[in-house]
């Protein structure tokens, strides 16, 4: 599997995801991510903590969006004028409207996912021009800063329950985060001692292996940018219909050729083979 390839997908996928706020389109790039992460995640890779936290990311979004606008025909509920910001009625344009915003977050972070979950830090690095080696370097490490942190918390947490610990109070929090906090300083001092022991910065930067390109590679390398670019000219030219559901909530239009689009990003599924 080509990097660069892997990347061009999903530069794709995130500007078609935030080329429009129709919702149809963001599900579809949405359901072609998902389908990508499923198809090609590394076999260590769980996308519980990924799913939650996207879930809880939509969820946040329509509360936020429902409880702050109060434009639309359709009020469901009236929050009293008294309290401020709140104030006012509670619409189903708004909650829809919430609800799209959310499906947008979902599919862009889907769409950049892969990076992370499908490639290697390494091979990530690997991809990017000799002049971004340094910048690679740190690309690199801070991919693999957030899930080293949380293995350190959930041992030390499993340690310190050994020891009868429990986290009923918020004073006691420290007893846990303390300790991931220095095992985090300590991890990354050994690895700029091992990177200083291997020479890094004394001269360019060395390849354990050559980056091929496959057929596969090179066409999702090609339909993926051009999906995307055609779904952003026909969004300019007025093709491809945007959704805005206030003042009243309507169907959200659909085009055959924004359609057309978001499912040509599950070509990688469909080319790429473990």
């Amino acid at each position: 599997m080509n990097p660069r390839a892997l990347a061009a997908w999903s530069l794709s996928g995130i500007t078609i995801a935030l080329a429009t706020g129709n919702p149809v389109y963001r599900v579809l790039v949405l359901l072609a991510a998902l389908n990508v992460l499923v198809a090609l995640r590394r076999p260590d890779v769980s996308l519980r903590g990924l799913g939650i936290a996207l879930l809880l990311a939509g969820l946040i979004a329509t509360a936020i969006t429902t409880l702050a606008s109060h434009t639309g025909d359709h009020a469901f509920l009236v929050v009293p004028q008294a309290i401020p910001v709140l104030g006012g009625p509670l619409t189903l344009e708004a909650a829809f409207f919430g609800a799209s915003t959310g499906l947008g977050i979902a599919a862009a972070v889907l769409a950049a996912a892969p990076l992370s979950l499908v490639l290697m830090p390494n091979s990530l690095v690997d991809a990017l021009p000799g002049a971004l080696a340094r910048t690679g370097a740190a690309i690199g490490t801070a991919l693999n800063l957030i899930p080293g942190i949380a293995r350190s918390a959930s041992e030390i947490r499993d340690a310190q329950r050994m020891r009868g610990w429990r986290s009923r109070r918020v004073r006691e929090w420290p007893d846990l985060a303390v300790p991931v906090v220095l095992t985090a300083l300590e991890s990354s001092i050994t690895l700029a001692e091992a990177m200083e022991a291997r020479g890094y910065g004394s001269g360019p930067r060395t390849h354990y292996g050559e980056i091929v390109w496959r057929r596969a590679d090179i066409a999702v390398c090609v339909v993926a940018p051009a999906a995307a670019v055609a779904f952003v000219v026909l969004r300019l030219a007025g093709v491809i219909a945007d959704w805005y559901p206030f003042p009243d909530l309507s169907v959200p239009p659909i085009d055959v050729f924004g359609v057309m689009c978001c499912l040509a990003l599950a070509i990688p599924a469909l080319v790429w083979r473990r």
